[in-house]
């Protein structure tokens, strides 16, 4: 559920890589006038693997509330002694997490 969400979130920062990763692990046909197309076929291909899989797509799907958001949010950031900020390919905030969180409620 996060790897996916996380890809549908950070896509647009390079759609060429996430393209090219549509095209090398989900055999998708590389769209090269509307890479967009590809990286977001890549996406739903994934999605598709996951749930034939039986893994979980949302948070309600594994008793995850609205209301649980913030403090989750907070605890990806700052736990375990955390800045504030996460992630190696895109820095994400508390907010951003909040956000992706937001996504797949």
């Amino acid at each position: 559920m996060k790897a996916l969400v996380l890809l549908k979130y950070n896509y647009k920062q390079d759609v060429m890589r996430f393209a090219q990763l549509a095209v090398r692990v989900w055999g998708c046909s590389m769209d090269f006038a509307n890479l967009e197309r590809t990286a977001l076929e890549g996406i739903d291909r994934f999605r598709a693997f996951l749930k034939s899989i039986g893994m979980p797509l949302t948070l309600a799907e594994i008793g995850g509330k609205e209301e649980d958001i913030p403090d989750m949010a907070k605890n990806v950031v700052y736990g375990n002694g955390g800045s504030g900020n996460i992630g190696g390919f895109v820095s994400l905030s508390e907010e951003d997490v909040a956000n992706i969180y937001r996504l797949v409620l």
